[in-house]
């Protein structure tokens, strides 16, 4: 049993670094054998992390915070607490170490899973009364036994005893997460005190009163149901306080991104002209022909589906030159694996827009807003949950060969993005190789290096505002659609990891290197 201490930003980035990692291995496998038909994904990528010991912090218990673990941090499964360290059970809500790692000789808990599923539950946020486990049937329902101090309820008993803290985090029910229940960890509590008597059940119950200990960041779930309300008040057209504009896109974008600024008076995102595409040269858009590509068909099984392995045979001439062949996207329309480029079908192909290998050419679907930080000036945050892999939004600007030579009429140089500078953070994405050693290596399709600028700084959107960060939750993947010139490719955001609501954006820009 240790406590783990880090205080350094360099040793902070770097466990955060260790912690995603594992993260984008656990969803790397999850999407593996889901697209592969195996029930309960999760639990079976789960088995496999820990049969190649790439789960976290299994040979020491922790107590207190995680290494790499923030508050407001969301997982959409129990393995994945599992995997980093911050719970170890996928079904007790009690995890403890054993009294016989415990020099005291008695165990104690070092976090619980609080989800409201007992009568005597009460939860006031920084004021928890939690039920003990036991006594009831193990798929839920009324108590029809007693409750004893035993396993994880004494293990609470003596960290109440010991002063020993407690993580906590809470499961709220989220038809957006893959699993309906969304995961958010909420801090360290202390254990004040037990009781044990007849509860609303009748039956003996262990309860404990736990209290946060303060100075810790906000509560991640206060601040999932204050973005639910935010959300709400947006979607009436009411204007909360502090909201420069509803809309900065003016209807240009399928959903609308408002612009907060509760800091200073400064109104600078509304002060350029604002396009939700880029503006690339005539060179870049292929002749009309006579004739449709016959690329694919309209078919959803054709171009992929995204139910089958990305070494599946596949009649779409645009998926075949992915590398693999097989689809980009899953059936949920987020990335298989992160590409040097990825290739969609485009306008002369035969398919129609919702085929399953367009995800980026049907648009945002999230609801984001750029806002005024006291830490990074301007950035910009989601009002939804944003799942692994899912696409974000794509830069714009004015298009300009590395020459200099510009499709606009801007001639101010002091907003320039160069598409070459992007680190390859794709690589990070989808990798399994590290717990699927028989796979063999990637297939990856092989492209040009971009021969183009970007100019955004008079004409662009909201991306531009997206903060730079060296544990990203966001990377830049190149997309290239139909017979588009491959050397100007599309810059489109996806995310690295479950993102949840009123959460900064971030990618690497480079910067650190």
């Amino acid at each position: 049993m240790v406590r783990a201490t880090v205080t350094t930003p360099a040793d902070l980035l770097l466990v955060r670094n260790v912690s995603r990692r594992a993260r984008l291995t656990f969803e790397a496998l999850r999407g593996h054998y889901t697209r592969r038909g195996k029930s309960r994904a999760d639990m079976v990528a789960l088995s496999t992390m820990l049969s190649r010991n790439l789960c976290l912090y299994r040979d020491k218990r922790i107590v207190g915070p995680v290494p790499g673990v923030f508050v407001g941090d969301v997982f959409n499964y129990r393995a994945e607490l599992i995997v980093v360290g911050l719970h170890n059970h996928t079904q007790a809500g009690i995890g403890y170490v054993p009294a016989s790692l415990v020099s005291e000789g008695h165990p104690v808990a070092t976090s619980i899973v609080s989800s409201g599923g007992y009568l005597d539950d009460s939860d006031g946020g920084d004021v928890l009364v939690y039920t003990g486990s036991g006594g009831r049937p193990r798929n839920g329902g009324e108590h029809h036994a007693d409750q004893a101090f035993e396993r994880g309820n004494l293990a609470l008993a003596y960290s109440c005893k010991y002063g020993v803290e407690v993580r906590v985090i809470r499961c709220h029910d989220c038809d957006a997460s893959p699993s309906a229940k969304l995961y958010v960890y909420d801090g360290l509590y202390k254990v004040e005190s037990t009781s044990y008597g007849p509860g609303k059940s009748g039956r003996e119950v262990c309860k404990f009163n736990l209290v946060r200990i303060p100075g810790q960041e906000e509560l991640g779930s206060k601040i999932w149901h204050a973005s639910r309300k935010l959300a709400a008040m947006l979607d009436t057209n009411t204007r909360p306080p502090g909201y420069i504009t509803l809309d900065l896109a003016k209807g240009k974008e399928a959903v609308r991104i408002p612009v907060c600024n509760t800091v200073d008076q400064n109104t600078s995102p509304t002060e350029f002209e604002y396009i939700a595409r880029p503006e690339f040269p005539p060179s870049m858009v292929p002749p009309k022909l006579a004739r449709r590509r016959r690329c694919c068909i309209y078919s959803q099984t054709a171009c992929g589906g995204g139910s089958s392995s990305r070494s599946s045979s596949c009649s779409c001439a645009c998926l075949k030159r992915n590398g693999g062949g097989g689809p980009a996207y899953n059936a949920d329309g987020t990335l298989v694996r992160g590409l040097p480029v990825v290739y969609e079908c485009g306008v002369l192909c035969g398919c129609p827009l919702s085929c399953p290998n367009r995800v980026t050419q049907r648009g945002m679907t999230h609801r984001l807003e750029v806002f005024r930080s006291n830490e990074t000036e301007w950035g910009v945050r989601t009002l939804d949950l944003i799942q692994p892999g899912a696409f974000i939004c794509e830069f714009t600007g004015v298009a300009m060969d590395t020459a200099g030579n510009a499709t606009g009429s801007s001639t101010y140089w002091g907003g320039i993005l160069d598409p070459r500078k992007f680190p390859p953070r794709w690589r990070e994405w989808g990798d399994a190789s590290a717990a699927l050693t028989d796979e063999g290596p990637s297939l990856f399709p092989q492209c040009p290096a971009p021969e183009y600028l970007l100019d955004v700084s008079l004409r662009r959107n909201f991306a531009t505002y997206i903060c730079h960060s060296g544990a990203p939750n966001a990377f830049v993947e190149f997309v290239n659609r139909g017979d588009e010139n491959e050397s100007w490719p599309h810059l489109m955001v996806f995310a690295m990891e479950t993102i949840p609501p009123m959460c900064e954006l971030s990618i690497d820009y480079g910067l650190d290197q």
